[in-house]
């Protein structure tokens, strides 16, 4: 009779997943013993196989279009996006067989299925979110204070929360930024406050109690833009609260950041160079980026090239890829800039 037990232990290379590497994925340490280790080691592989292009798809598409790409995945449609399978320390001893195995995908035929099917996407996650939390209960409100339940099981867990960063909680804090403003939605005070942290993403929560549950209102403030959503969990159950609001967060800022693979958009933006050597970085740079769909020259000058690119999404969206790629656009309606940074 033949023996056969698999046994898979996922490896993170990084804790940080938040970043503009979500298309990478990570090794798994493999160790099982079976009596046809061949077999059975290329069975362990496509089982990474999929457990790595799902993770791609989940943090790069919404959760409705997840699961509709997950409906249609294949082995050949994986199969299709594989540039490499690395295996390291390979060891078979008798029976057992050990190895790190990943799997590695070619972004630019995901992000080509993705434009084909017309599946938005986003190409990063911020690195954190500044995260406000008022909390509303029968004897008192907590904001910026060191009383607020939330911020004092943040300050105690701060190690494992790697999404979100919090106020400073001192008097400038309630200066600046008050409960009436939270309450009001009022965007020009919510941005003022971000501006003392210079942060561009920001979550506000709204805890209020009531008897055994907390009604939590989330307000995401994104690139000017406000999306919300409502959850009820029972009182004091903090690690579900933290896990389902990077969830929702995450979810949240995909809708106001995705980028639409449906129309191209267009921008005149000039090149001024130093030397080859930094206008051959400039031009590999924005091959890098995935959404620009096509640069043409139209002006040629010493030291200076003026191009017509065309891209999806939109501008804001545009900026931010240019800057994970070391470029700096600046643009105003009058002239934009390209330059390395």
């Amino acid at each position: 009779m033949k023996i056969f037990i698999l046994i898979f232990l996922f490896i993170l290379v990084s804790k940080n997943v938040y970043s503009n590497n979500i298309f990478n994925t990570f090794f798994y340490n493999i160790e099982f013993s079976s009596e046809n280790i061949e077999n059975d080691k290329i069975q362990a592989i496509n089982k990474i196989k999929i457990k790595s292009i799902l993770s791609i798809f989940k943090n790069t598409l919404s959760e409705q279009d997840y699961l509709d790409v997950n409906n249609q995945l294949t082995d050949d449609l994986i199969n299709t996006f594989i540039k490499n399978i690395i295996i390291n320390d390979e060891k078979i001893i008798n029976n057992k067989y050990i190895s790190k195995i990943k799997v590695n995908f070619d972004k630019k035929k995901i992000i080509d299925f993705f434009r084909l099917n017309k599946i938005p996407y986003v190409e990063y996650h911020p690195s954190n979110f500044l995260l406000i939390i008022y909390e509303i209960n029968e004897l008192n409100n907590n904001l910026f204070t060191k009383s607020n339940n939330h911020y004092k099981y943040f300050y105690a867990n701060k190690e494992n929360i790697n999404l979100f960063k919090i106020p400073n909680l001192d008097i400038n804090d309630r200066f600046i930024l008050k409960e009436e403003d939270i309450i009001k939605r009022d965007l020009n005070k919510i941005n003022k406050f971000s501006d003392k942290y210079n942060s561009n993403e920001n979550i506000i929560v709204i805890a209020k109690n009531d008897k055994d549950k907390t009604t939590y209102n989330l307000i995401i403030s994104s690139n000017g833009n406000i999306l919300e959503k409502k959850f009820i969990l029972n009182n004091n159950e903090m690690d579900l609260f933290y896990n389902k609001l990077e969830n929702e967060t995450l979810s949240l800022w995909k809708q106001i950041n995705k980028i639409q693979n449906e129309t191209l958009n267009f921008l005149n933006c000039e090149i001024s160079y130093f030397n080859l050597i930094e206008l051959k970085e400039i031009r590999k740079n924005l091959s890098n980026i995935s959404i620009i769909n096509n640069l043409n020259i139209k002006k040629l000058s010493y030291k200076s090239i003026s191009y017509e690119i065309y891209f999806y999404g939109n501008l804001e969206i545009l900026f931010k890829i240019s800057e994970l790629n070391k470029l700096k656009i600046k643009y105003n309606e009058d002239k934009c800039n390209i330059k390395l940074i």
